[in-house]
């Protein structure tokens, strides 16, 4: 055997490693993008959630929003801080699962679950003038996408803000 077969065969095993290393290395990067999407769902999720047990646990902050969204310029001076307080984290994580989504480590199906439920806070009444008023504390795409999207859908027969009011017959 010659150097030169022997260089033929060195460069042939150097190619099959290499070839090993990037499926590897796609394997891993598949692996990582799975990882990716299921911990911004999580914190999605997580998000959500603490804006509802926030307000399961307190049944006066509860009957605020509910009272805000469905009429916000009824609302005391207190009672308007503590509605903007809590709608602007509701909103907050809205453009959070939203940029997630747009990003793609939000999977469509799990946006669209929580697009459903921004709409049918965003569209009562309250949520309306709400957003007239605060909307422009948020990034632009997302302002375009509740603006020329959310606030132009037909909500759903059955849509009820917080569970307590019809926003269907308000339409």
């Amino acid at each position: 055997m010659t150097i030169q077969d022997l260089g033929s065969i060195g460069e042939f095993v150097a190619a099959i490693a290499t070839v090993a290393t990037l499926v590897y290395l796609a394997i891993q990067i598949r692996s990582n993008t799975v990882a990716v999407r299921s911990a911004a769902a999580q914190t999605v999720h997580e998000a959500y959630a603490s804006w509802y047990q926030l307000l399961a646990a307190d049944s006066s902050l509860a009957q605020l929003v509910t009272d805000g969204l469905r009429d916000y310029e009824s609302l005391s001076e207190s009672d308007r801080a503590r509605f903007v307080a809590a709608f602007m984290a509701f909103l907050s994580y809205c453009q959070d699962a939203f940029i997630k989504w747009r990003e793609g480590s939000l999977s469509a199906e799990l946006w669209k679950g929580w697009e459903l439920v921004m709409m049918n806070l965003v569209n009562a009444p309250g949520g309306e003038e709400f957003w007239q008023e605060r909307g422009y504390c948020f990034g632009e795409d997302f302002q375009e996408h509740v603006e020329n999207d959310i606030m132009k859908r037909k909500p759903h027969p059955r849509a009820k803000p917080m569970g307590a009011f019809s926003i269907a017959e308000d339409t």
